[in-house]
């Protein structure tokens, strides 16, 4: 045997030699003190039957360590597992429909009305907000969407829409430098 493999065994070929006398069937018996100190050379073989024979009777103490009178197999534990899966699935699945089943709670927010100014003359008059007009010549860089956004403060497609509209503009990238544009704007902005 190689003497890697001793070393990883722990035994050294001394300990070997008193295995293996230890074994032989023959009638001399020495002193296990007197055989520490003497070399035998034995077969690989014998050996490998030496180290396999302790393997299988550490294996043996270990499965006898372990095994318990309630151990189970590992079906039983592969069908608990499989069991509280269902389970816990089928909670998620109640818990989801008891949620869509509820109607959510949206909060709708209400348009801004129109300030009623009543006077002595006519009691039920409304003021309406005038819109008005205002000229914005195009500079470099600038674009519909963007000219909206400066008057009208976010993206709002309709009032996009008006000013191509107004201004007779059918391309909207086609806006020239210069160019003077009307931009409808309503009071109350």
């Amino acid at each position: 045997m190689k003497g890697s493999t001793l070393h990883r065994s722990g035994l050294t070929r001394e300990k070997m030699g008193v295995l293996a006398s230890l074994t032989q069937s023959d009638n001399k018996k020495q002193n296990a003190k007197s055989q520490l100190n003497q070399y035998h050379r034995v077969s690989k073989n014998q050996e490998l039957d030496i180290l396999w024979g302790g393997v299988q009777r550490g294996i043996q103490k270990v499965h006898n360590a372990t095994k318990s009178p309630h151990s189970k197999s590992p079906a039983v534990y592969l069908s608990i597992g499989f069991i509280a899966g269902v389970l816990f699935m089928s909670c998620i699945i109640l818990i989801v429909s008891i949620n869509s089943l509820n109607p959510k709670t949206t909060v709708v927010q209400e348009p801004k009305s129109d300030v009623a100014i009543i006077s002595d003359d006519n009691p039920a008059t409304v003021e309406e907000p005038v819109a008005t007009e205002e000229k914005y010549v195009v500079k470099q860089g600038d674009t519909i969407n963007g000219i909206a956004y400066r008057f009208y403060g976010r993206y709002n497609e309709a009032k996009i829409l008006e000013i191509l509209r107004i201004n007779n503009i059918t391309n909207p990238t086609a806006i020239r430098v210069g160019q003077e544009l009307i931009i409808p704007v309503s009071q109350d902005r």
